[in-house]
């Protein structure tokens, strides 16, 4: 059966953009101590169905005469891929064609005919057909086959409703799709009893013929809360996370980025938003350094004169954005603020020129929207989530876990290392892997690496040289190799788990072998899953967090919905913002270090503490949170560039990063490159700058599954999923 099936609207709910909301039902098997099916409410955005004249004009702010250059990009990224209707003004035929983007204007695009004569699409339709268009200077769209020159007027074109496309929906459709959905937990639960009401499985024909029966209620599932661990910060300050969050405004950093190079921080302002006026970015600035002092970073004082980067032509602003950047390297700061417009993708523009070495920049950014200086420039939250990417990206630590919340798990030279592999909409984009792996003591600081791979390609192929690089630098900080190492794996399916142990685990033990002759540290390989349906609803008189009615963080279910043949349970580690909280799944597929369920779980909620970028739990392990980060970035280096899916080597070396501080200078100068290692390819330092060149290679086979049992205590409560 479909995973998901969508009923079409009684009434339309426009999400902006050209889309509207359809909700469904999600349906899938499982296997956890007996068959389950697990049903789940789905939102998915459809384009409208609509002329496309009144797309262009809810695109272009009601106008439909001509459109500028973002809002066409905007329309081209809409129509792409999409089915129109086009209608023959003579014949009012209509024919349903593939849309493959925008044109020139109707009146410029020129094409030629059979006999070689050269017209332009609105002098075709004024000879030949005798129809002479009002909207001569709006774009073309190309339809049909890509290797033909087919191009229809768009004021003759329709839009199909009811088209299910697989594209990343834009950013004001997320934001809605996310109001609706986001109900308490008990309306969640009522909506999905009643879809699966409606869906009657127990008169179904093929079932009963199977002898299956679907039950009408939840199923119970034993569950338990486990306790968050104290945050600490200087001076040995203990917070204790209240329902996911704690409070740390003007605590003290356990190590301020200033106090390893012992000199106030240069900072700078780049105001690349029009809509900023300087006074607010004054203000923000001020405030900014004022928040840093509480945090012990010590910031350069803010000045208008020196802090504040003048950009005499603000139109023009992204076409000199090299030369600006260039001119703030000058002043050598250690970090640049970017105040961004919040439309147009600015954003890859200016990480690209600041960070890639083919651009001779080399300059460390924090970039912020310009609506969130206007509105949010002096809020004391805002102003030190911003403390805690600038500390972090400046090589300080935060944070840590109190020792006395470290699980035996954790103590020791212990390295985690997240993975995560992003993928492209199409076949002509590479996939972005993004390793991260710790490298201190505290479990905070991490170094990142970025690779580009064959699309949809699942398996990290550069693994083992990534790993064995890992190694010898946390050899190198810590002065001693990994204990154990503990290997978080994001973004793999249940049918992709005897693939992976084959090659990323066979890829792990190389690279150990790689590192030193008798070194063998024990490895735990955690698959962490986020896609998944399953949602738990407390039971009456268990407790409940917040006002949506979720089960608290710390919330754990490891029996009766897990696969009997391995080692797996779900975490609730976050306090939902909205809506019912989505738990996480890991699965322990290899395990030569004997975790005991409870030690992995703590250390693993523990994990879920140290993400830089705020003072809350996040919902999965920061490693994995900063590989996938980490491949985000990857994919912002290679946006609007022409990759040949041929010859992935030089993308590689296209979206090296440069890093120009002596203290990198010092780490490289200490490494020394083997006689098979003859690629450079990308470093990745957003986070924890300290860097290192990544090498390319290749990994081999095998195939290995641990058998780990569970030895559970008494469990503490009850919620239903």
């Amino acid at each position: 059966f479909k995973r998901a099936v969508y009923a079409v609207p009684r009434q339309s709910i426009d999400i902006g953009r050209g889309h509207e909301l359809w909700f469904g039902l999600f349906q899938s098997a499982l296997l956890g101590s007996r068959p389950y099916l697990n049903v789940d409410v789905s939102h998915k955005a459809f384009p409208m169905g609509a002329p496309v004249l009144k797309v262009i004009g809810d695109f272009n702010r009601g106008q439909v005469d001509q459109v500028s250059g973002w809002v066409q990009q905007e329309l081209h990224s809409f129509l792409k891929g999409m089915d129109v209707v086009y209608t023959n003004p003579t014949t009012r035929m209509a024919k349903r064609m593939r849309c493959n983007g925008l044109r020139e204007p109707a009146s410029q695009q020129m094409f030629k005919l059979e006999d070689g004569t050269r017209l332009s699409v609105a002098d075709y339709f004024a000879r030949k057909l005798n129809f002479r268009l009002r909207y001569p200077n709006l774009p073309v769209l190309h339809v049909g086959s890509t290797v033909r020159s087919v191009y229809v007027p768009a004021e003759l074109c329709d839009i199909p409703a009811g088209q299910a496309l697989n594209k990343n929906n834009p950013e004001e459709c997320t934001r809605d799709i996310i109001r609706y959905a986001a109900t308490s937990a008990p309306e969640r639960k009522r909506k999905i009893l009643d879809l699966a009401s409606q869906i009657q499985y127990n008169k179904c024909p093929t079932l009963l013929d199977f002898g299956i029966t679907v039950g009408n209620e939840f199923e119970k599932v034993p569950a338990r809360i486990i306790d968050a661990p104290p945050i600490e910060y200087a001076r040995g300050e203990k917070i204790p996370p209240q329902r996911g969050v704690w409070r740390a405004e003007g605590k003290n950093f356990i190590v301020p980025s200033t106090e390893l190079s012992k000199r106030p921080l240069r900072w700078r302002i780049l105001n690349l938003d029009s809509y900023t006026n300087e006074a607010t970015v004054k203000k923000f600035g001020e405030m900014l350094q004022s928040q840093a002092m509480r945090c012990n970073v010590q910031m350069e004082p803010f000045d208008m004169a020196k802090t504040y980067v003048l950009v005499r032509d603000m139109r023009n602003c992204l076409r000199d954005i090299g030369t600006l950047l260039q001119n703030i390297k000058r002043e050598e700061p250690a970090v640049t603020i970017v105040v961004l417009p919040s439309r147009g993708d600015v954003y890859a523009k200016v990480k690209q020129k600041a960070e890639l070495a083919s651009e001779r920049i080399g300059l460390l950014t924090q970039c912020v929207k310009g609506m969130t200086v206007a509105k949010k420039g002096t809020d004391m939250s805002t102003l030190n989530n911003i403390m805690l990417k600038i500390n972090a990206k400046t090589n300080g630590t935060n944070h840590c876990i109190s020792q006395v919340a470290v699980p035996p798990l954790g103590r020791g030279k212990v390295m985690y290392i997240g993975a995560d592999v992003t993928h492209p909409l199409s076949e002509n984009e590479p996939s972005v892997v993004g390793v991260a792996a710790l490298y201190d003591l505290t479990g905070f600081r991490y170094n990142c690496s970025v690779r580009l791979q064959g699309a949809r390609d699942e398996m990290i192929r550069d693994l083992e040289n990534i790993v064995q690089r890992q190694l010898l630098l946390y050899k190198q900080y810590n002065g001693a190799l990994p204990e154990r190492i503990m290997y978080y794996r994001d973004g793999v399916s249940d049918g992709q788990f005897a693939e992976i142990l084959t090659i990323e685990l066979q890829a792990l033990h190389a690279a150990i072998a790689r590192v030193e002759p008798g070194y063998k540290p024990a490895v735990t390989f955690i698959v962490v899953q986020k896609r998944h349906h399953t949602r738990f609803f407390p039971q009456p008189g268990c407790p409940t967090e917040g006002k949506n009615g979720n089960v608290p963080p710390g919330t754990i279910v490891d029996s009766e919905i897990t696969t009997p043949d391995r080692y797996e349970f779900y975490l609730v580690s976050h306090a939902a913002v909205q809506g019912v909280a989505k738990p996480t799944k890991y699965v322990v597929l290899y395990d030569d270090s004997n975790c005991h369920p409870d030690s992995l779980q703590a250390l693993t909620y523990n994990l879920c503490h140290l993400f830089a970028r705020c003072n809350r739990a996040v919902s999965y392990p920061a490693p994995t949170y900063y590989a996938h980060l980490a491949a985000y970035r990857g994919r912002v280096y290679i946006k609007d560039r022409r990759i040949n899916m041929n010859d992935l080597e030089n993308a590689y070396r296209d979206i090296q990063i440069i890093d120009t501080r002596e203290e990198f200078k010092q780490v490289m100068c200490s490494q020394e490159r083997t006689h098979d290692d003859p690629i450079r390819l990308p470093v990745f330092q957003e986070f924890h700058p300290r860097s290192c060149t990544e090498l390319s290679g290749t990994v081999g086979s095998r195939s290995e599954l641990s058998e780990v049992g569970w030895n559970r205590p008494e469990s503490s409560g009850v919620c239903q999923s």
